[in-house]
């Protein structure tokens, strides 16, 4: 049985990498609509679709909050800019100048995508009046309520979480990792994954004490205390895991291999050996960058 949204939250199926059960943006208010992670360009069809479908306008939508600037999350949001021209976008501040100028995010995830960038679509700058910053966690009024913007890095060093204190759901894009199918899956990507940083934000996120976690991979959680601490377990069981086989001399492809075997149940609702073998990199990329810090 699904968990129940928080009322005045409507989830939107935005079809990223044209799976149904992937990616969820988040639509709340009333008069004025903010929207939370539209997804990749590829997903605005789908959005526009939704809202003709529905009792909500998109010329009604004031803003959009960003969790970070991954095309799988962000990637439709010059697109929506170019329909909706005065509507706000809040994102870290560190993350801002990529909204600007997409040439350099596009560039990192080709590297990082290699043949699946095309499933990423692409990213059209937003002019930089349409740009809120967040630097430091901050309360906001968006859509008519009331949202603590906390910083939340680890898997992304410019990741925000957006609290809603109307009905204690905290938008956790992917600061507590994938949740398909009823269990949660590593989010650990490159080039800035880092397991300390994870596990802090995870403890700050519990001291909000939300009811409910609302996952942009995929849908709403219950129990959110218990996921969050489950979510800080499973991170440090899978670092262990692939750094006991990197330290054997396992390339990541081989890993990946290792794993799939391992854990087929991950893979569902479009979770795939790719998204894996990046993860996997992600990781080897923290592990290196540990030993060359710490020795």
């Amino acid at each position: 049985m699904a968990t129940k949204l928080p009322d005045g939250v409507s989830l939107i199926r935005n079809g990223v990498f044209g799976q149904d059960r992937y990616g969820s943006a988040y639509l709340f208010g009333e008069e004025e609509l903010a929207l939370v992670d539209p997804g990749t360009s590829k997903s605005v069809s789908n959005l526009v679709a939704w809202f003709d479908n529905s009792e909500y306008s998109l010329s009604e939508l004031d803003s959009i909050l960003l969790t970070h600037v991954h095309l799988d999350h962000c990637g439709g949001t010059g697109h929506l800019v170019e329909r909706v021209p005065d509507i706000t976008i809040y994102v870290h501040e560190s993350g801002a100048r990529h909204l600007e100028d997409p040439s350099d995010l596009l560039a990192s995830v080709k590297r990082a995508t290699g043949e699946r960038f095309e499933q990423y679509g692409d990213l059209k700058p937003v002019p930089e009046t349409n740009i809120f910053p967040i630097g430091e966690e901050r309360d906001l009024k968006v859509a008519g309520r009331e949202i603590h913007a906390l910083p939340t890095p680890g898997h992304a060093p410019h990741h925000i979480s957006y609290f809603d204190r109307n009905s204690a759901g905290l938008f956790t894009g992917d600061s507590a990792g994938l949740y398909l199918n009823g269990q949660l899956i590593p989010a650990t990507p490159p080039p800035t994954f880092n397991l300390e940083q994870c596990r802090e934000s995870l403890n700050k996120m519990k001291e909000l004490e939300p009811a409910t976690l609302l996952f942009a991979h995929f849908g709403a959680g219950e129990t959110a205390t218990s996921l969050l601490d489950d979510y800080g377990s499973v991170l440090k069981n899978w670092v262990s895991q692939v750094d006991n086989l990197y330290s054997k001399g396992l390339s990541p492809s081989e890993i990946t291999d290792r794993v799939t075997k391992a854990r087929r149940e991950w893979f569902v609702d479009g979770f795939s050996p790719e998204e894996l073998e990046m993860n996997v990199k992600g990781v080897v990329r923290y592990l290196d960058w540990r030993e060359d810090e710490l020795g």
